[in-house]
């Protein structure tokens, strides 16, 4: 198996490296200023709030997963719509400064 993470502390912890180990997991290196060009980035933004806006979703492992799953259900297809319908800009964007960062 083969993983692509950013930089985010929690992907260079050194217990999500022992436990990328122990797994057999692969990851795949990319720049460390690369641009996101992943739509799921603001999908994840209005996921998360929703969770923390759901009374009891940190009371336990299933009550967090639930909220997610719920806030990820309940998301708008309108939504999911407008965040992927902006990846046309997101790439020119990328390619008009050669792949450094940008204003997503």
């Amino acid at each position: 198996m083969l993983v692509v993470e950013d930089g985010a502390p929690a992907h260079k912890a050194k217990i999500t490296e022992k436990a990328r180990q122990r797994l057999g997991i692969k990851q795949l290196e990319h720049p460390p200023s690369s641009p996101d060009l992943n739509p799921i980035e603001p999908l994840w933004f209005k996921v998360k709030k929703r969770v923390q806006d759901t009374p009891g979703a940190y009371k336990s492992l299933d009550s967090l997963w639930e909220a997610a799953k719920v806030a990820w259900e309940e998301m708008p297809d309108e939504v999911v719509r407008w965040e992927t319908s902006k990846m046309g800009a997101r790439v020119w964007e990328v390619l008009k400064v050669h792949g450094r960062r940008t204003r997503f």
